[in-house]
């Protein structure tokens, strides 16, 4: 009798041990100072729990005035710890702070909430830690205007010989642009013009992100294609493509850049060309000396000088509000919901969590546990959960839970477009 009082007090201790040990967190800031506006800032967050997580902890995306922040879209990285002789299991992500002006910078205190064992074989226990009032200071802007980064390079890939070509080909231009300290959305558009006779055709940029929660590094990959199409034989310059760029570690400015290129274009026999000139079958009879016609000419020359002008600084106008627009929309909940389904026709389990994190956040709709109505969605959510981060066997239905998550957001699109529209004012004389 004895004994088993002993063993059941002993078993008390245990139990009362394994509760004491409490969730923790640990904030780092990777960035060394100095810090310029516009460098990205890279901030690191440990959520740790004793045992093992029953559900992943819930980043939240916060707003910090002044700055831009983005959680990218990497898979989050699993730790085992052990803590005064505890046994922690972790979740580390990392954060991207963009400030966009000098000051000081404090992290507000965003709450990430898990649920976690914190008695083996018995009912989880929800959890919450809260960011601490963490602080970094910018210095300013990069001396010279320069974009802060660690290293950009640039790279550039010709389809064809430049001095083979004829008119009525085309030549087609990548360039690479890549950033260390830098995501891709953040790298400035390349420059592209083309000389006069020459036409320029832009291509769709792909960008690629990279970040390194292991070694604390970010990068970021863009990749640039231009066809430029010539109809008149001739030698022309591709202007060099330049980026200007500071390190704020050495505090110098550099500059990347991929070369000019020298194009030779010989002329193709039988080649016309896109727009044909009218063919005069008749002379046409004239005064030795057609003031009116010379008057026209020197009209035509002024409009072709004035158009010269023009029509450059048009495109690089139209260039940068095609940049500006594209930027927005890849940081908008349109364009995360489509990485979403694109990660859900790929099937990867890891990819998939990972793109619907990023577009609740985008969207505001976090947790999604809360958000997620329809049961079949949430058991598939759940399954999803269990499989990547409690170990547990079985498999979810990827296409059930787009089709579910699909409808949900068009449920909520709808709604919120219905609190968007203003009421009808009342009548002024009922």
């Amino acid at each position: 009798m004895m004994w088993r009082c002993l063993a059941f007090l002993l078993f008390l201790m245990t139990a009362t041990g394994l509760r004491a040990a409490e969730p923790l967190l640990r904030v780092e800031i990777l960035t060394q100072p100095p810090i310029v506006s516009g460098q990205q800032v890279q901030i690191q967050v440990d959520v740790l729990a004793p045992n093992f997580f029953l559900s992943p902890p819930k980043f939240p995306l916060f707003d910090l005035p002044n700055a831009v922040v983005t959680l990218p879209d990497e898979r989050a990285m699993n730790l085992v710890e052990t803590i005064n002789g505890e046994s922690y299991a972790g979740i580390r992500r990392s954060y991207v702070v963009t400030p966009q002006t000098a000051g000081d910078f404090t992290l507000p205190p965003a709450g990430i909430t898990f649920t976690y064992a914190a008695v083996p074989g018995q009912p989880g226990v929800q959890a919450s830690v809260t960011l601490p009032p963490q602080k970094f200071t910018v210095a300013g802007a990069p001396a010279g205007g320069g974009t802060a980064a660690q290293q950009i390079n640039v790279a550039q890939d010709l389809d064809r010989d430049p001095k083979t070509l004829k008119t009525g080909d085309t030549l087609v231009r990548t360039i690479t642009v890549t950033a260390e300290g830098m995501q891709a959305m953040m790298i400035p558009v390349p420059d592209f013009t083309a000389p006069e006779g020459v036409r320029l055709y832009p291509h769709d940029p792909v960008l690629t992100d990279k970040l390194d929660q292991a070694q604390g590094t970010i990068g970021g990959t863009r990749i640039d294609r231009v066809t430029y199409g010539f109809e008149t034989a001739g030698s022309y310059r591709l202007p060099a493509i330049q980026i200007a760029w500071y390190d704020p570690k050495t505090q110098k400015n550099d500059v990347a850049q991929a070369p000019e290129i020298t194009v030779t274009v010989a002329q193709a026999a039988g080649f016309t060309p896109a727009i044909k000139p009218p063919e005069i079958t008749e002379p046409v009879p004239r005064d030795p000396v057609n003031l009116r016609l010379l008057a026209w000419m020197a009209a035509g020359v002024v409009l072709l000088a004035f158009l010269a002008w023009l029509v450059p600084r048009l495109w690089r106008s139209i260039g940068a509000w095609r940049d500006t627009r594209r930027r927005r929309y890849e940081q908008s909940e349109e364009y995360s919901f489509r990485q979403f389904s694109a990660a859900c026709r790929d099937g990867d389990g890891g990819a998939v969590y990972a793109a619907l994190q990023s577009w609740a956040g985008r969207a505001k709709v976090a947790p999604l546990r809360d958000w997620l109505k329809n049961d079949e969605v949430l058991a598939d959510y759940e399954r999803l959960e269990a499989s990547l981060f409690a170990g547990a066997s079985g498999s979810f239905d990827v296409a059930r839970l787009l089709a579910g998550i699909t409808t949900a957001r068009r449920h909520w699109l709808d709604r919120q477009a219905a609190v968007a529209v203003p009421a009808a004012l009342p009548p002024l004389n009922p």
